[in-house]
């Protein structure tokens, strides 16, 4: 509770000036405005910097026992300002160390000793043999101190080596499935973030807040044990030589088709007909702009692929993978379904170019997102099979294309991907009410303890404060922003900000700062309602007079939070009208009247609550004991 005061007031206490009125800015994103790395105006500053690192990785894994063993070579380059004189690496597995800090239960079989680094070298001096320097682990973080500082515009080596074991069982977001099916997923060492913000991302994995990655390039290849196939994040370079020419050749067809194509089927594992030849083989996959790297293996999944096109003049295709259990009978559409959701992505939701060439759909559990592959359980109905695909489908571009930091921001990537495709949701699965289901789920928290305010970082939220401030209240948030500014000046906006903050790192308050830039209207009032300050929605009605054939309604807004007033006037003939008063009625009042004309007998009046959250809907409406003509 403490950090989070401190938070609020370090938020309250600074301000700066923009077009559009005042808004909230911490001291330290004040700082890098004023070293020119970033702007009040949403783009980045003449002075913005991003490091870099190219990763070589190698790496054999066995399903059998989940032992990785892995040589990872990485140049990392310095595009910063400032001498750096240490480098810090994250070792994700060590969330299952002994003495770890998690933020969830694990099975005590799958605690182990954590990763265990054979060889670190930097510059070709292996430090764990130096006593001058030194490795400090901290929790998930390795603090690495250097033998000579990495200087601006410079770059260092370094060469680990190192191993660990995956858990026997699944865990939140990756593990094992069945009996030889793996998600493998933070098994690298990985280069923490450097920006202009914070320094160094020092913050540990403890297993309920996300990631925030640089854009690096991947070069890895996997190996694994004869009739184990391994799909994976980037673009196989080896399909040729690791499957046998029939799988190769569906494969390839799969890449022009809009049908599925089943490339490995049951009867192919058993009669071992995958491969072109026994033994182990390597998968080879490059990819570059990316900013993490996950695969996943199996010797008995099957594997359907479609394709769909994101540029009818180029026909250029994005390759579609469903992969899963025999028994996973709700993933027999993912492969069309994933191809639907990236077209409506591309041309409507998010009205921007897909960002990658491909990408599978895994057969695990939970849902979470990697570039090109994700990890998704079986749903028992069509409606969350739809609703997951798009989902994490839909985090291609949040926060893998604008690379939005999930650690402190998670409602912005959050709330973004659960909002805009739930349009397209409702599309795909007629009996599915997306944008009702995200209002009744937010009106259940409204203005309790769990419902912080959205400028509180992500880090300070645990278990169901983390799921309401992440998806819940910002869904409804952008949604209510939408319907104010006006479907076409917010989808703009939304494709503006994917194109300006592309491949980097951008800010709440850059978002805030385009959004406003797509309309004439103030919005910063209804910004600090709904993302800087606490509290609820609640319309009700009030007195209501009728006057031969007109009616007088009063209307108060008994909440803190505006929303628009849809009032349904119904008649006994089964016949209704509905006014509309848009939010900014409550900018200065929380009382209005709304008079109008009658068409026939009125039989009752009432708020909407399906389009409109609304925290007590017991008072949303007013019935007439004898019909008034």
């Amino acid at each position: 509770m403490r950090k989070i005061l401190c938070s609020l007031v370090l938020i309250f206490m600074v301000y700066f000036d923009c077009a559009d009125g005042q808004s909230f800015i911490p001291y330290n994103i004040l700082r890098a405005i004023k070293k020119g790395t970033r702007t009040t105006d949403g783009i980045p500053g003449e002075q913005y910097f991003q490091n870099y690192a190219k990763y070589t990785i190698n790496a054999f894994f066995d399903p059998e026992n989940g032992k990785l063993n892995g040589k990872e070579k990485i140049v990392y380059y310095n595009n910063s300002g400032d001498t750096l004189t240490r480098i810090v690496i994250r070792l994700y597995q060590n969330i299952m160390k002994k003495g770890g800090i998690r933020d969830e239960s694990f099975n005590p079989d799958d605690i182990h000793n954590g990763v265990n680094i054979s060889s670190f070298l930097v510059n070709g001096s292996d430090l764990l043999k130096r006593s001058k320097y030194r490795l400090k682990q901290d929790g998930t973080n390795l603090i690495v101190y250097l033998p000579e500082p990495v200087k601006p515009s410079d770059s260092c080596n370094m060469t680990i080596y190192w191993d660990f074991s995956m858990p026997s069982g699944h865990l939140h977001r990756y593990g094992k499935y069945h009996e030889s099916s793996y998600f493998v997923a933070y098994w690298y060492p990985q280069v923490a973030v450097y920006d202009d913000i914070d320094g160094w991302d020092m913050m540990n994995y403890t297993g309920t807040h996300e990631f925030y990655n640089d854009f690096n390039r991947f070069d890895v290849t996997i190996e694994v044990p004869d009739n184990h196939m391994v799909w994976a994040t980037g673009i196989w370079q080896n399909p040729g030589k690791v499957l046998n020419k029939n799988s190769t050749a569906k494969m390839e067809k799969a890449f022009q088709s809009d049908d599925v194509v089943h490339i490995i089927v049951q009867n192919d594992w058993k009669k071992n007909i995958v491969f072109s030849k026994k033994g182990h083989h390597s998968f080879h996959f490059i990819k570059d702009s990316i900013p993490d790297f996950a695969f996943a293996v199996s010797d008995n999944y099957l594997w359907d692929a479609s394709s769909v096109i994101i540029d009818s003049f180029l026909q250029k295709r994005v390759l579609v993978s469903s992969v899963y259990h025999p028994d996973a009978t709700g993933f027999q559409d993912v492969a069309l379904i994933g191809c639907q959701v990236i077209h409506e992505l591309n041309y409507n939701s998010y009205g921007f170019p897909f960002p990658f060439p491909g990408i599978t759909i895994f057969n695990g559990s939970g849902g979470t997102e990697f570039p090109m592959i994700v990890n998704n359980e079986n749903m028992s109905k069509r409606n969350g099979t739809v609703f997951i695909t798009m989902h994490e489908i839909a985090h291609s571009y949040f926060p893998f294309l604008a690379g939005i930091n999930e650690r402190k921001y998670s409602w912005l990537d959050e709330g973004l991907t659960t909002y805009l495709p739930a349009e397209t949701e409702k599309a795909m699965h007629s009996d599915y009410y997306p944008v009702e289901l995200i209002i009744n789920r937010y009106v259940a928290g409204a203005g309790t303890e769990v419902d912080i305010p959205l400028y509180v970082p992500a880090y300070q939220t645990r278990e169901y404060s983390y799921q309401f401030y992440s998806y819940f209240r910002p869904a409804v948030a952008l949604y209510i922003l939408e319907e104010y500014i006006g479907r076409e000046q917010f989808r703009d906006a939304i494709s503006d900000f994917i194109e300006i903050w592309q491949y980097k790192h951008p800010l709440p308050y850059d978002f805030f700062q385009i959004l406003m830039s797509h309309t004439t209207r103030d919005i910063n009032w209804l910004i600090d309602a709904w993302f800087f300050a606490p509290g609820w929605p609640d319309l009700a009605i009030g007195e209501v007079k009728v006057e031969n054939d007109s009616i007088k309604t009063e209307i108060l807004n008994k909440g803190t939070l505006p929303v628009p007033v849809l009032l349904s006037f119904e008649y006994t003939d089964g016949s209704n009208e509905i006014v509309r008063r848009e939010l900014d009625v409550w900018k200065d009042n929380n009382r209005i009247i709304i008079n109008h004309s009658l068409k026939g007998k009125i039989k009752s009046v009432h708020l909407d609550y399906k389009q409109t959250p609304d925290k007590d809907r017991s008072n949303n409406s007013m019935q007439f004991g004898s019909v008034i003509e």
